[in-house]
């Protein structure tokens, strides 16, 4: 009776682990090195192109390469969705405007994320195609 028990635990628990998704943390400040499959050249930019994420308290903020960001980005972990909102941007002129304009088109497509095998992020549309992959910075 003992090992019946046991097995039936065995198998109770392995199978709620593998139920679970578990994806990237995207909690801290991300480098944005891709847009829209185009790697960013921050010589063309003023700031370089960052995205932070506070997930308890639904925060998202950084830099689009001139102006910052900030605003609302409620992220679904097990499910690993984001659904951005109340984006919002200073309003700085700088001389290269072309990463800026894509960085922020893309992020009103972003509807999920997924982890990649050397430890980046992609930021994907709801068909699953990569709009922005995100580096995490170095401590």
């Amino acid at each position: 009776m003992k090992n019946i028990l046991l097995a039936a635990a065995a198998i109770a628990l392995s199978s709620c682990s593998a139920t679970k998704t578990i994806g990237p943390d995207l909690n801290g400040e991300w480098d944005i090195v891709e847009v829209n499959g185009a790697a960013i050249d921050t010589t063309k930019t003023e700031f370089r192109p960052t995205l932070g994420f506070e997930i308890a308290k639904d925060n998202v903020y950084g830099c689009a390469g001139c102006n910052s960001i900030n605003g609302i980005a409620r992220v679904n972990t097990a499910k690993q969705t984001i659904n951005f909102k109340e984006i919002g941007t200073t309003l700085m002129l700088c001389a290269n405007m072309e990463y800026e304009q894509q960085i922020l088109k893309a992020l009103e497509g972003v509807k999920a994320y997924k982890g990649t095998k050397d430890g980046r992020v992609d930021l994907t549309n709801a068909s699953g195609k990569t709009l922005m992959t995100l580096k995490k910075q170095a401590k």
